[in-house]
């Protein structure tokens, strides 16, 4: 190729990345997924047994390293955190080019979740391996990295090491050390809104690749929002701060303030104009009634439906590899919500109204 000619290549939106192997790699993965069927079987079982028939299927290798050292809700616990960042760090190893970018940008959720994971261990005293045990090393920071935060002796060293991301950030918007904050949801909240802001603009809109994963991120942000806003309407509760994210596909956020005061009837309405919440609105008052857990797992469920259909209409894209990673991460959580009901002795069809299936 002439200098001329590259250089005109490098103006040329092309796609990088090797979509179609790791698109039929996630496809395998994602049928493997535990069904409806073997939630209800897990429902009629004891911890033990669950840990049993986790260890026959894909949690395997997982299950059986730790199993002599860790028993019951801690064995699951560790074992699917474990498994889903082994998944996740797979992921990207056989991606390339671009999409292995674009997935990376996006599994940094993990490490928003482990820093606020690790900041709630500190506030409630909690030891190093405790918060460890929870943390999922799937994102840029390293195992060891997150550990040495875990082990920071105080809050104030700990974001030291954090001096420049987004987390030290969002606490120089409070005006205030680590050790004076008092009340963390708001820092939490400035962390998340600082998460997708960073990740609207890191992707570029130059290809048909990227213009998928910024409309996927974006009705992210939509659904985000929407569990914020039926949260705060169904409490009555008021914040002194804007808990919103701006960038969102369908709900534009100077709405959002204003519908977190409307009564049902109102509320309903408004979210029968966009075609994202035009189901939900039909059901507002029913999942109102059961409360506001149902009314998050409502939207947690959209999500999934939101994130299946966008990765069916895109099969050869990014947007399957993001669903499946949606989708394995739910699957954690529920697994985790069937054995800490198990523990607490909770019924089995109370355990099954709070999972997001």
């Amino acid at each position: 190729m002439s200098r001329g000619a590259k250089r005109v290549a490098r103006h040329i939106p092309v796609e990088s990345g090797n979509y179609p192997y790791v698109t039929a790699r996630v496809r395998a993965k994602k049928s493997a997924l535990l069904t409806p069927d073997a939630y209800t079987r897990m429902l009629q079982m004891e911890i033990p047994q669950i840990a049993r028939v986790l260890g026959e299927g894909t949690y395997k290798e997982e299950i059986l390293s730790l199993a002599t050292k860790l028993s019951g809700v801690d064995l699951i616990e560790v074992a699917t955190s474990r498994r889903l960042a082994a998944v996740f760090t797979q992921i990207i190893g056989f991606s390339e080019g671009e999409l292995r970018k674009m997935i990376g940008w996006y599994l940094d959720r993990f490490d928003v979740q482990n820093i606020k994971t690790i900041v709630r261990g500190k506030v409630f005293g909690a030891s190093p391996q405790e918060v460890m045990d929870d943390v999922v090393a799937a994102g840029s920071m390293t195992e060891p990295f997150l550990r040495e935060l875990a082990e920071a002796p105080s809050l104030d060293g700990m974001f030291e090491r954090l001096d420049g991301a987004i987390y030290a950030q969002a606490l120089e918007a409070l005006g205030v050390k680590a050790s004076e904050v008092r009340r963390w949801n708001q820092w939490e909240d400035l962390v998340t809104q600082l998460y997708y802001q960073n990740l609207l603009n890191v992707i570029p809109e130059r290809t048909e690749g990227t213009r998928l994963m910024r409309g996927f991120v974006r009705r992210e942000v939509d659904i985000v929002n929407l569990r914020t806003l039926l949260r705060l309407w169904a409490s009555k509760a008021t914040l002194p701060y804007d808990p919103f994210i701006d960038g969102g596909r369908d709900i534009p956020k100077a709405v959002l303030a204003e519908m977190v005061t409307m009564d049902a009837n109102a509320l309903a309405a408004r979210l029968r104009q966009y075609p994202l919440t035009q189901a939900l609105a039909s059901r507002l008052k029913e999942l109102e009634a059961l409360g506001v857990g149902q009314l998050v797992r409502s939207v947690e469920k959209l999500h999934l439906l939101e994130t299946e259909k966008f990765a069916h209409l895109h099969p050869l894209s990014v947007v399957p590899i993001l669903d499946y990673v949606v989708r394995m991460e739910r699957e954690v959580q529920n697994l985790r919500i069937i054995a800490r009901g198990k523990e607490s002795g909770l019924p089995p069809e109370v355990i099954r109204d709070l999972l997001v299936i």
